[in-house]
């Protein structure tokens, strides 16, 4: 039997809402590249990976941005715009994109760790809407005191389900070097991550529908591991479930964006009926996704005409 196959209902009814998943490490750790993998394509333009931004939100709806100020005013922007947004001004970006992988989890892209010109405020101020960690760390100089340092801040602010993603291993020159850094952070890392796991992300984008090729790059391993847990959380999130009269969530401003139609901007996020799964950008998790989402009996997805009669 497979990971796949453990997923329940059960396990879907008991969580209160959709993990919040915080990719975090160092800048060029691979946390863009990791987000193209989680949603099929980069969710901004080319030209911002390498801007400062504040803390990006991304959740399932259609495809919309936000720039919310540190007072929770919003304000609609374009994405080809988002690189003008002042991080002196703006607490987080709101983005809504149509990918599957959002149907289970919702993203916050945080800044890297190591610019020196940028406050740790800036993504500090954000960690408490934060569940779960996927670290990225370099495998040519994977884990470095900058890193743990900052580790030790925030580690205590999450769930405890943390994952350390070692990237890069394909510049590693054998798998003798891969095994040495491996033996290496689980010495210096022990207790403080749930799972490791090393992956060359853009070999797992490559690798298409070419399963041996996934397999090598090992995304396999991880994502499976993700998904298992995304699916059926050991632990849930800080805050204890609240009940169906209550706003499920801390932050008022994100409560405004949670899967329902939102008044204040105009903006609504995509439902589906129930019993039914909307599917929208693809990406190399979503073929999973939908292994598990026919598990549950919702095979199909629906149409336009057919939500329209609804």
């Amino acid at each position: 039997m497979t990971k796949e196959t453990t997923v329940t209902n059960e396990c879907l009814e008991q969580r209160p809402r959709k993990t919040r998943l915080a990719l975090m490490g160092e800048f060029s750790a691979g946390k863009s590249t990791l987000s193209k993998l989680f949603l099929g394509d980069d969710p901004l333009p080319i030209k911002v990976t390498a801007t400062r931004l504040p803390p990006v939100f991304i959740s399932y709806g259609e495809s919309a941005v936000y720039a919310v100020g540190h007072d929770g005013s919003e304000t609609q922007i374009e994405i080809e715009g988002i690189d003008q947004v002042r991080i002196e001004e703006t607490r987080m970006i709101r983005l809504f994109n149509p990918s599957d992988t959002l149907e289970i989890c919702d993203l916050i892209d945080m800044p890297g760790i190591s610019d020196p010109s940028m406050s740790s405020d800036v993504w500090m101020s954000v960690m408490n809407e934060v569940d779960s960690v996927i670290w990225c760390t370099q495998a040519t100089q994977a884990w470095r005191q900058s890193e743990a340092a900052t580790w030790e801040q925030i580690a205590d602010r999450t769930n405890g389900y943390n994952i350390l993603l070692v990237t890069q291993v394909d510049k590693l020159q054998s798998e003798r070097d891969l095994d040495r850094v491996m033996m290496r952070l689980r010495k210096e890392t022990d207790g403080l991550f749930q799972s490791i796991f090393p992956i060359s992300i853009t070999e797992a984008i490559a690798a298409g529908e070419d399963e041996a090729k996934w397999k090598a790059s090992g995304a396999a391993e991880f994502v499976n591991d993700l998904i298992e847990h995304l699916m059926c959380p050991t632990s849930g999130p800080p805050t204890a479930p609240v009940s169906a009269q209550e706003d499920e969530d801390p932050d008022p401003e994100l409560a405004r964006h949670s899967e329902v139609p939102d008044q204040t901007s105009g903006h609504r996020a995509e439902t589906a009926p129930q019993g039914t799964v909307n599917y929208g950008a693809t990406s190399v998790i979503p073929k999973r996704v939908r292994v598990l989402t026919r598990m549950r009996g919702q095979t199909e997805r629906p149409t336009k005409a057919g939500l329209a009669n609804r």
